[in-house]
């Protein structure tokens, strides 16, 4: 492990914007719950193991989304190991804490960003898992994967647009810029159902007013947390070059 200072400036930046729609955007509930519809939380079942996958991407975006979907099965069940051999060297040569565990005040951010992995393994990659189940409990089944950008300008934080840099944190977050601008080429977003410990049942029960059993029942009752993902050309494959795990919001 190694304790190094942010990237650049512009990394900086972004983890001020994160912050900030952090502060606009709360969380859906601490836990992680969100609308779910008419199955119970153990009856998420996938129809088909493509059922998560954007039904509406266009043509060009289907590369992506199957490009990125074996390490959303993968973390989905657990398979760390596998989820980290889809990786590519960009994104192992590097991962600070932040990608796990988002920041929740500006100092938090230095903080995170100065404790780091470098040339990470696999051992330490499922080591770094564990805040994320800790945080919003174990993965289980995957919700749903989108294309949010391939826009190379809003990849690179050089949109001119009035929201550009807005697009920019949503789309990339605080992806490294020694990550080569010309290789970088869709940015996905995508959820990962999630079963919460017994303890963190009963506090959500308990804030809620009603019983566990009557919390498992309830149609809006569904744990999980968001994924994101950076694709990359890596010599000449589509990889995933940069990820963070982030807590559910308002815009979900």
């Amino acid at each position: 492990m190694s304790k190094t200072p942010s990237n650049t400036n512009t990394v900086s930046c972004a983890w001020h914007l994160v912050i900030f729609a952090a502060a606009i955007l709360l969380p859906v509930l601490v836990t992680g719950c969100g609308k779910k519809g008419q199955a119970g939380q153990n009856e998420t079942v996938q129809k088909s193991e493509d059922d998560f996958l954007d039904k509406d991407a266009k043509p060009d975006e289907r590369k992506y989304l199957l490009t990125a979907k074996p390490f959303f099965i993968a973390v989905a069940n657990r398979k760390y190991a596998d989820a980290y051999a889809l990786l590519s060297r960009y994104a192992i040569a590097r991962m600070s804490m932040d990608q796990f565990t988002p920041a929740q005040q500006d100092s938090d951010a230095q903080q995170n960003q100065s404790y780091a992995f470098d040339n990470v393994t696999a051992e330490q990659f499922a080591y770094l898992m564990q805040y994320v189940e800790a945080a919003h409990g174990a993965p289980r089944a995957p919700k749903m994967l989108h294309v949010f950008s391939t826009d190379p300008d809003v990849l690179n934080r050089r949109s001119k647009e009035q929201f550009g840099a807005m697009d920019s944190m949503f789309a990339i977050g605080a992806m490294p810029d020694w990550i080569p601008a010309d290789i970088r080429r869709a940015s996905l977003r995508g959820q990962i159902h999630t079963e919460l410990p017994p303890q963190e049942l009963e506090k959500v029960a308990a804030t809620e007013g009603i019983s566990v059993e009557e919390l498992k029942k309830s149609e809006d009752f569904d744990p999980y947390f968001n994924l994101k993902v950076v694709l990359i050309d890596d010599a000449g494959q589509l990889k995933i070059g940069y990820f963070e795990f982030l807590p559910p919001s308002m815009m979900d």
